[in-house]
């Protein structure tokens, strides 16, 4: 950890004695984290996700690597597991659809730059979108052997936002 130390210092030392004034650089640390991390489920079976996870890309890219996207049980990334990576420049993972849920509760976002996966990412809850007609009729009105025709009738989803057909 970094506390408050202000200074790398570089010393030589021969077999008699350290030297007394060291070589030295200001310590620089680099921040870089995703922001405003989004995601609509568009799998609209209970416990299965799928769809695009979006976030804005961190401010300064120069130390990002990748962006490491998981499924967590809490917004610090606990339990994560799943998901996969981009790299830098690129703010979009696509979930495939029937990702199982399970008890997973966030979308976290890691930046990873060569040395390592940042400890803190970006999350977004998780929010599983159902939408599943019910009560589906049919009453058969052709009177022929194996051969069907009528009407089928359903009660519409309750929330169709992300119902196309």
């Amino acid at each position: 950890a970094k506390g408050s130390f202000t200074h790398i210092v570089v010393y030589t030392k021969s077999s008699l004695v350290e030297q007394t004034t060291p070589a030295a650089v200001a310590l620089a640390d680099s921040v870089a984290s995703a922001s405003s991390v989004a995601f609509t489920d568009k799998d609209l079976d209970s416990a299965q996700i799928g769809g695009d996870t979006t976030w804005t890309l961190a401010a300064d890219e120069t130390h990002v690597s990748n962006y490491y996207i998981y499924l967590a049980t809490d917004t610090a990334g606990a339990g994560k597991s799943g998901g996969g990576n981009v790299n830098s420049g690129v703010s979009v993972y696509a979930f495939s659809a029937e990702t199982a849920k399970g008890s997973f509760t966030h979308i976290v976002v890691y930046t990873k730059s060569s040395l390592v996966e940042q400890t803190t990412p970006a999350a977004v809850a998780l929010a599983d979108s159902v939408a599943s007609a019910s009560s589906v009729a049919f009453a058969d009105k052709d009177l022929d052997s194996a051969q069907i025709g009528g009407d089928t009738t359903w009660t519409l989803a309750a929330d169709e936002t992300h119902v196309s057909n």
